[in-house]
């Protein structure tokens, strides 16, 4: 009989990553962190049916403690984000910390279809009940497949671009969790991630990835949730989840004349600054008619406030972005600034990021 011998595969070819000494004992390419975003309003009000929601007040109390703690142990040379405003609110942040812009990534959205039904009963939370070497396939859990494949085109796009570099990645519990699924190789991994827990998987020299941590949250240590009260008047449903009043619902008082006329003069293009806003719902009430709107406070419950009143009138198409002194944009950005509290910006800064036909309106709390 003809004897046979095993035909061994070849090394997969991995690219080249550009190794270095972080202090590890070893020498690291690619280090890519994991970050999900802060509470939001989904995670807390039950009837609220947003599309695309923002952080809550503890959300953001969250975000900025989470970018705190990346600051000081956490160096990144970018930070990448999903494009929702949940994850990009947060991203914001860390990235505002460390001196970096977000760039945001299409696939790194969270699903949008549940999937658990398409899953045996052993996966992915009980693989040792049942058989366990199922692979999920389209035709099995096409809506996971889809999510999954996905997520892992996103993964990898941005580790390709981004090799041998720190990567902090702000995304959803559903995408961290098939990248982490992806990272130590498994398909039936079930990863609980906290808001604002971050995970680690570094590529050292010997060319296989390592993971460091998964769901750090030691950040969050003495942030006390009842600081950041749910908005006045919601109640607390027996399913845990809140239930927002329905005067939330009902009408305005009539806005500040300026404010009315510049709302009806605004276009889709134009971009407007709104700093110290002096309620909750200006920004939302005058930038309707465009598509870009930046609120520097520090309110954060004013934030969530107004951020409810956005979900709730379904003003999906504008992007509030919330950020903190000082005013990481161009010269001549803004064609339309809102000043809701004097000498908290000095005046140069404002007229430097006001367009050359720009318009700065005043308005008291």
């Amino acid at each position: 009989m003809a004897s046979s011998s095993a035909t061994v595969p070849s090394a997969l070819e991995t690219p080249e990553i550009p190794l270095v000494d972080r202090g590890s004992g070893y020498k690291e390419g690619t280090a890519l962190y994991l970050i999900r975003h802060g509470e939001s309003l989904s995670n807390v009000y039950a009837n609220i049916r947003a599309f695309d929601p923002n952080l809550t007040a503890l959300g953001w109390a969250q975000a900025l403690r989470v970018a705190e703690w990346m600051a000081a142990h956490a160096p990144l040379d970018v930070v990448v984000t999903s494009p929702l405003r949940r994850a990009f609110s947060t991203a914001l942040a860390v990235a505002h910390a460390q001196g970096l812009s977000p760039v945001e990534v299409s696939g790194l959205e969270e699903f949008s279809h549940p999937y658990w039904e398409e899953m045996p009963v052993h996966h992915p939370t009980r693989p040792w009940w049942g058989r366990t070497d199922w692979e999920p396939s389209f035709e099995q859990a096409p809506s996971f497949v889809a999510f999954r494949d996905r997520v892992h085109q996103a993964l990898g796009e941005i580790l390709d671009r981004y090799r041998g570099q720190r990567i902090g990645v702000v995304s959803h519990g559903g995408t961290m969790g098939v990248i982490t699924a992806a990272m130590v190789g498994s398909s039936h991994l079930s990863v609980w991630n906290h808001n604002t827990g971050i995970s680690l998987f570094v590529w050292p020299e010997w060319q296989r990835w390592l993971t460091h941590y998964i769901n750090r949250t030691e950040h969050l240590i003495g942030l006390d949730p009842e600081a950041y009260p749910r908005v006045a008047g919601a109640t607390r449903g027996e399913n845990g989840f809140w239930l927002l009043p329905d005067s939330l619902f009902a009408e305005e008082p009539a806005l500040d004349p300026r404010l009315s006329y510049l709302a009806n003069r605004l276009q889709r293009s134009n971009r407007i600054l709104f700093l110290f806003p002096p309620d909750p719902y200006t920004p939302v009430r005058v930038s309707l008619r465009a598509r870009r709107a930046i609120i520097v406070s520090t309110d954060l419950l004013a934030l969530e406030a107004g951020e409810v009143r956005r979900a709730l009138i379904n003003a999906n198409h504008i992007r509030f972005e919330y950020l903190f002194l000082p005013l990481p944009y161009p010269d001549g950005y803004f064609h339309y600034v809102v000043l809701g509290e004097d000498g908290r910006v000095p005046p140069e800064e404002i007229e430097r990021v006001l367009a050359e036909d720009g318009q700065i309106i005043r308005v008291a709390p």
